[in-house]
């Protein structure tokens, strides 16, 4: 099992829940109003820094990876390698 997390620019949350979906993810945290700073810039979500982010976890089996990753990517070109979006793999176990 895999634990992937992603921060996706806020206006692009459509995107990754539809992706979701189409990989067949059994279900997903989001947490929304994110701020920080990356590749992309401040966000802070106020004048000087305006915008904001989201950030999604979601365990996966194994087999469901690479498609997330070939969908993650068809995301990226359609938006453009700049727009905010990251994407770790993180090795998991289930505890309880």
């Amino acid at each position: 099992m895999k634990m992937v997390m992603l921060i996706v620019d806020a206006e692009h949350t459509e995107d990754i829940e539809q992706m979701f979906e189409e990989c067949d993810a059994p279900g997903y945290t989001e947490i929304t109003n994110v701020h920080g700073k990356g590749a992309t810039g401040k966000k802070f979500g106020n004048r000087a820094f305006p915008g904001s982010s989201t950030l999604y976890w979601a365990a996966m089996d194994n087999h469901c990876i690479e498609p997330l990753r070939d969908r993650l990517d068809g995301i990226r070109r359609a938006h453009g390698s700049e727009e905010g979006l990251k994407a770790f793999i993180l090795e998991t176990q289930e505890i309880i």
